[in-house]
């Protein structure tokens, strides 16, 4: 009777570790369907985020803030208000390539942008509807908006290939 007693507790233990072990590998392969599941989720975003910039033509990062540099400065100028548009931590527009950096996005890269525009007593509605228009046509993220002084301070970051 102590024999088949003493075989019964070592085959409960060997069987509760063979459980434990398959429950492991079971929480683990959870883990790792999550893991992919959130990946999978985080590159729809992406491409969900692409998508809206899918029927334009790629410009270069250098045409493309040369592009948002001159919309910028006409739209400015049309309202008479002064404006300056420069790369942040750029004291020059000579090498602006050496600010640009790699995005989020595979593929493309990016640029921090400041554009700071002088409303003086010219607080236009207009103004900022059109620049809000054309900056939502294009692939431009606005990381901070600010008035200050009669001073709109535009934050932006531009994407491109």
């Amino acid at each position: 009777m102590r024999i088949i007693s003493f075989l019964f507790v070592i085959a409960v233990l060997v069987l509760s570790l063979i459980a434990w072990n398959v429950a492991l590998d079971t929480r683990e392969i959870y883990g790792r369907i999550i893991r992919t599941g959130q990946r999978v989720s985080a590159l729809k975003e992406e491409q969900n985020a692409l998508l809206k910039f899918k029927n334009q033509t790629p410009l270069s990062l250098d045409k493309f803030y040369l592009e948002v540099f001159n919309d910028i400065k006409e739209v400015a100028s049309y309202y008479h208000a002064a404006c300056e548009i420069k790369i942040i931590g750029a004291k020059d527009l000579v090498n602006t390539r050496e600010f640009f950096k790699e995005s989020q996005y595979k593929g493309i890269r990016q640029v921090d942008i400041l554009c700071q525009i002088d409303l003086k007593d010219n607080l236009d509605t207009y103004l900022f509807d059109t620049l809000f228009k054309m900056l939502m046509r294009k692939p431009i993220e606005i990381l901070e908006a600010g008035l200050e002084k009669n001073i709109l301070n535009l934050t932006m970051r531009l994407y491109g290939p």
